[in-house]
This record gives structure tokens, sequence and C-alpha cells, in this order.
């Protein structure tokens, strides 16, 4: 009896958060699926069935911002080796390291916007950067950045790497923390070196933590770039550097497509759900 009355505890104490995930994310869900099927600015609607789906779909725009996206997709391994090796290095306790786990920590703390705001400055026409490479006589070298798009990806990427590197050394250093000391030791006596130790010691015992870096990451390159796309390039030059959650907005906001957008949102949600699924189908049959 007092086993079901604790069950019943439990229930009733879970229903307000299911009553908040319902009214704060189930119903704008649900909205967004209606209004995909209509022509929608705001105020009034009009059933249209699948015409806004037909109309990302063969407009060519779609495959643009998968482009886009894939292009922030494939930089993702390059980040976790970074922030692997930093990590590594800061649980050695290499010469400076407190100093370097503070300076790689601090981007963190600052919100996309400002990152964003800080390259573009930096990386314009009359930017730090080109004042730099003129100044060490390297004229042919200076580019008006912003305006040629290989080079507006390298700064994005960049943005992201800055932000990411703290944040991911924090996540492993503390999944090395709960690895023994004693490994290590036995490995450095049996003589393996720095390499070795982390391509047989950490990366294989970091496993769980590396599958959670790379799922949040992968997820983030396609709904969480929108503050650096929108205080760097703006989508620009046309929509050579928007991706989907940026067309999200230019569709929403400065066309005023709402019905358009729901449609976007709505194909960025299967597409998020189902590189989770197959992420997750990976990670199954690699523990099995």
């Amino acid at each position: 009896m007092n086993q079901r009355r604790e069950s019943l505890i439990g229930y009733w104490s879970l229903i307000p958060a299911f009553l908040a995930i319902a009214v704060f994310k189930g119903y704008p869900m649900l909205n967004t699926f209606y209004y995909s099927f209509t022509n929608w600015d705001g105020v009034t609607s009009r059933f249209i069935g699948f015409n806004n789906y037909w109309a990302i779909l063969s407009n060519g725009d779609l495959l643009l911002m998968l482009r886009n996206n894939f292009i922030f997709l494939i930089s993702v391994p390059g980040i976790l080796i970074i922030c692997l090796v930093v990590s590594v290095l800061m649980f050695e306790e290499v010469p400076g390291w407190k100093i370097f786990r503070s300076v790689y920590y601090f981007p963190t703390i600052l919100s996309s916007v400002i990152i964003g705001f800080l390259m573009k400055s930096m990386f314009s026409s009359r930017g730090v950067v080109n004042a730099a490479l003129e100044s060490f006589g390297l004229e042919h070298w200076i580019v008006d950045w912003l305006n040629v798009v290989p080079a507006e990806f390298m700064i994005l990427i960049f943005c992201f790497y800055w932000q990411t590197l703290g944040q991911g050394a924090l996540i492993f250093l503390s999944g090395m923390s709960s690895i023994s000391n004693e490994i290590f030791e036995s490995a450095k006596i049996d003589g393996a070196n720095w390499g070795q130790r982390l391509f047989r010691i950490v990366i294989p015992l970091l496993y769980p933590t590396i599958f959670y870096f790379t799922v949040t990451n992968i997820i983030y390159v396609f709904i969480g770039l929108f503050s650096l796309i929108y205080s760097v390039t703006g989508g620009g030059p046309g929509y050579e550097t928007t991706p989907i959650d940026y067309m999200i907005y230019l569709m929403a906001f400065k066309s005023g497509k709402m019905g358009y957008a729901s449609s976007l949102s709505m194909l960025l949600f299967i597409i998020v759900m189902c590189i989770t699924w197959v992420q997750l189908k990976v990670s199954e049959k690699l523990n099995d």
C-alpha cells in the first residue's frame, strides 16, 4: 500500500512538468505543423496543402542551405580532436596549464553575438587583420574577408571552434576525472608515449563523453548557428552562408512568409531527428 502511494505521489509530482512541456513545447510545435500547410502572414492564414513543401523542395534553396549546414557538420571532428588534445594536456598538467584553462574557457562565457561582432570588426576591410598584413608588408594577402564565401566560412568556423573549445575541454576533463590515475601511471611505466596514452587509453574510456559531445555539436550546427550568422555575415552574399535556421528567420520576419517558414521548421525538425536517430543506432552498434 505504501509503495502504491509513493508511486502515485511520484506520478502526480510529474504532472506540472508535463503540463509545462505541453504548453511551452507541444502547443507551439502543433501550431507550427498546422501553419506549415497554410499561406500565413502572421495575421491571416489560408490552407494551401503541401504547396509550401513543394516550393521548398523545388526552388533549389534547400540544397544550398543543406550544403551550408554540411560545411559546418564536417568541421565537428576538428573541434572534437582539438578539445581532446587540449583536455589531455591540461589533465597531465603541462607547464602553464592553470593559465591555459582560464584562457580556453573565457570565450565560452561570451555570447555568440559578441564573438560574431568581434570577428566581424577584426576581419572587415579596414579591420585589425588587414591592418596587420599591411604593416608586415603582406598587402597581396589582404582580402575583403566578409565578401568572399570561402573566407566567410573560415571565419564562421573559427568562431564556432573558439567558442566551443572551452566547453569541450571542460566536458572531457570531467570525463577524464573518472579515469583512475593508476592507469596513466602504469602506461607511463610501460613506456607509452603521450600519443599512445591518448589513443589507447583516453579515447576508448571517454567514448560516452565523446558521443555526447558529438551529438550535441551536430545538433548545434543545425539549430544553433543563427546568432553567429546574424552577427558575422547576415547569410550573404545572397544565401551563400545561410543555413536552414537562419533562412527560417529570413522567411518569417523579413519576407513575412510565416507559413513557408513553418514548413522549413518542420523539415529541420525531421532532419535533426533523423540524424540523432542514426547517431543513436551507430552508438548501439559500437557498444555491442
